[in-house]
């Protein structure tokens, strides 16, 4: 179950698009710039680390059984496991949507504002807090792989 890369970019660029032209759009009807507030850019980490915190006993029973070499190890609900894997895939591709919204948004900041000073900085911080939670999609997805074969060979 890969994501193709091809579909990253093309969300991350939908993103981007989507963000500009929502801010040409709004600003051109006269209505404020779409900014980020705190509680947006707190909401996003929050579900970054939030699935990367979930996923955690999962990647702690692949790192114990690699280890170990011994199947007394207790193994986490398969059901959940692969529930959790599809949420951080959801998590990384929304991440990646709201990153490139934000850099949409300072593009369009940079290039066609007059006064962007006051709205670099909040578009800033969803830049990071969209960074955030795409690593922290990226992070539960790779805390969900599979642990390797007794024979050393990758699942």
């Amino acid at each position: 179950m890969k994501l193709d890369i091809r579909f990253l970019i093309g969300w991350f660029v939908f993103g981007g698009i989507s963000g500009a032209g929502a801010s040409q759009i709004a600003t051109g009807f006269g209505l404020g710039f779409p900014a980020t507030d705190a509680f947006l850019a707190t909401s996003l980490i929050a579900i970054g680390i939030g699935i990367y915190g979930a996923t955690f006993p999962i990647f702690r029973y692949r790192n114990q059984l690699e280890k170990a070499q011994q199947q007394s190890v207790k193994r986490p609900d398969p059901l959940l496991s692969f529930r959790l894997l599809v949420l951080a895939r959801a998590v990384m591709i929304t991440g990646l949507g709201f990153l490139g919204w934000h850099i949409g948004q300072l593009i369009w900041l940079w290039l066609f504002s007059i006064a962007p000073t006051g709205l670099v900085l909040p578009t800033l911080v969803g830049v990071g807090a969209s960074l955030l939670m795409y690593l922290g999609g990226l992070g539960a997805e790779y805390n969900c792989r599979l642990p390797k074969d007794p024979d050393g060979e990758t699942a």
